[in-house]
């Protein structure tokens, strides 16, 4: 089930049991990043779906959304924040979503790209997906991208190059390179 076909939010609100297999985290490289992006990009341009706008989830998908505003160019990018963790540790405990609007809203009707950096749970994405249907959005006019999901998430967005099952070290976050027992990011052959 991807962003478009699911019928409402998800259940989970915490982390579920085996969502991390904490055998050690995935490092995420400036390169791997990149053919992320790229994948993310033609996806997008074979299934003909052209953004209107780029809605960031901040501070994650800032970077993400800020490369794919760009190489799709959408005219318009805008930044809504998600907060979950109670801090930025590692395996952090989660809470509820709570959503922080920032900037002038989108206008109903127009086609948006939704990105974020990890889908965890899920509950962030079905969050934003609730807010932009509350707003007057159609969901055939959404679509969400992420560079991560969870294997264990109920979400699936629509665009996603990896699928994970542990912590995922971004290349912006402080101390990324010195982190103990990092493993290679396992991209997939196909987005």
């Amino acid at each position: 089930m991807n962003g478009r076909e699911q019928a409402g939010p998800t259940a989970a609100v915490a982390e579920q049991p085996g969502m991390w297999t904490r055998q050690g985290p995935y490092e995420l490289g400036w390169d791997d990043l990149r053919t992320a992006l790229d994948r993310i990009a033609a996806a997008l341009r074979a299934d003909g779906f052209v953004p209107g706008a780029v809605l960031a989830v901040a501070r994650g998908g800032l970077v993400a959304a800020s490369y794919l505003t760009c190489v799709l160019d959408a005219p318009v990018m805008r930044v809504v924040r998600v907060r979950r963790t109670r801090d930025d540790s590692q395996y952090a405990a989660k809470q509820p979503p709570l959503l922080e609007q920032e900037g002038p809203a989108l206008e109903p009707g127009t086609p948006v790209l939704v990105v974020d950096d990890i889908v965890g749970t899920g509950a962030t994405a079905d969050v934003v997906r609730s807010h932009l249907l509350a707003a007057g959005f159609e969901a055939a006019d959404l679509r969400f991208a992420a560079l991560v999901r969870n294997h264990r998430s109920g979400f699936v967005p629509d665009y996603c190059p990896a699928v994970v099952d542990d912590w995922v070290v971004f290349p912006w976050e402080q101390g990324w390179s010195r982190t103990p027992g990092v493993r290679p990011f396992p991209l997939d052959e196909a987005p």
